[in-house]
């Protein structure tokens, strides 16, 4: 996400959406009463003769839409505002009448609040921050050879390639000293990386079995770092097969389960304690409202689907007061298991740092 422009006291914020991520969260920011500006295309019936029918002309118009209902298209890759019209930029698109503006990857779009709310800002905050950061690495390895990339939201980045001569397989002990060393080169070097991006997943590759023999190195020598990687096929090596890594849609996978995976060891998390029955869950309003009274909630994990419910308000003033004493909230996703299970319990809950009963 990118933020082009933000005028406070007109509650207006420019943004322009780059991924899907993006999409998911501007579904969130923007609630009913909101309005939001874009660049649209609409239908404009055209007066003729009384001999001819009315004739219907798209025309581009920027237009100014308040917003009735938001939704979420995932296959689609959209976000769709519904509502009556209150700007338009051609005096020939009549205020008042409904229209539905499509927002996509690429698209810039103004959203304006009666009052941003800290949950909003947090999830923008959030969305921009996330295109900074290096989301996943890719590593193309085989023979004495290994090249490596970070994927950004914005991008790119190819990394230093490391190159060994192997020497022939008459050499067997030396070749596989040579390997080793190899191995243990990549290894360290793929940690500091990824330790100094703070990047959680890596994806190991590439077309024949060296990858396989890297992956099994990695599990006894460097099992912590084994345990973050990801084996997949490339018909090729060097930058073309970090590229084909890409095409195949890979990154995105992986990246979105790390984000699945957090959500849902939190959910199991709020479980375990709740089985244990050791005080230190609380779910449902009326129990994490009284945990939060206390300053005891350590992590809020509130369902998606509450911030656009009838209690909403409620539960940001929940969310403001866990962020206030320190703690954490976590917005789950209800298109997953965590989020189904986090469901059951009310779709609010909380990992406690200390037990209020």
């Amino acid at each position: 996400m990118q933020i082009i422009e933000e005028k406070p006291k007109e509650g207006k914020v420019k943004v322009k959406a780059e991924t899907l991520d993006d999409l998911w969260h501007l579904y969130h920011i923007i609630d009913p009463g909101d309005v939001v500006y874009a660049k649209t295309l609409r239908k404009q019936a055209q007066r003729s003769d009384s001999l001819r029918a009315e004739k219907v002309e798209v025309i581009p118009v920027f237009l100014g839409v308040k917003a009735e209902k938001v939704n979420f298209h995932k296959f689609a890759n959209q976000v769709r505002v519904t509502g009556p019209i209150v700007y338009a930029s051609r005096e020939d698109v009549p205020l008042g009448k409904y229209h539905t503006i499509t927002v996509e990857e690429g698209t810039v779009v103004t959203i304006q609040k009666p009052r941003w709310k800290e949950h909003h800002i947090e999830r923008l905050k959030e969305a921009v921050e996330a295109s900074k950061r290096a989301r996943v690495m890719i590593v193309v390895i085989d023979e004495g050879e290994a090249d490596m990339a970070l994927v950004r939201e914005y991008g790119v980045e190819i990394l230093n390639s490391i190159r060994y001569n192997l020497g022939g397989k008459r050499y067997n002990t030396d070749r596989e000293s040579e390997e080793k060393r190899f191995f243990h080169d990549v290894a360290k070097t793929m940690e500091e990386v990824m330790r100094r991006e703070g990047v959680e997943k890596a994806i190991v590759a590439g077309p024949g079995f060296v990858k396989e023999d890297f992956y099994k190195f990695l599990k006894e020598k460097y099992p912590e770092l084994s345990k973050r990687v990801v084996i997949e096929d490339t018909s090729v090596t060097g930058r073309t097969g970090i590229y084909e890594v890409i095409k195949r849609g890979t990154v995105e996978r992986v990246y979105h389960e790390n984000r699945v995976a957090k959500e849902i060891q939190l959910v199991e998390k709020v479980l375990e304690n709740i089985a244990k029955n050791n005080g230190l869950a609380a779910y449902g309003l009326r129990e994490v409202e009284e945990a939060v009274n206390y300053g005891a909630v350590e992590t809020l994990l509130v369902l998606d689907e509450l911030l656009k419910g009838e209690h909403r308000e409620k539960i940001e003033e929940l969310m403001d007061a866990v962020r206030y004493s320190r703690g954490e909230v976590v917005v789950v996703s209800s298109e997953h298991e965590g989020g189904e299970k986090l469901r059951a319990l009310g779709g609010l809950a909380a990992l406690l740092r200390f037990r209020v009963r």
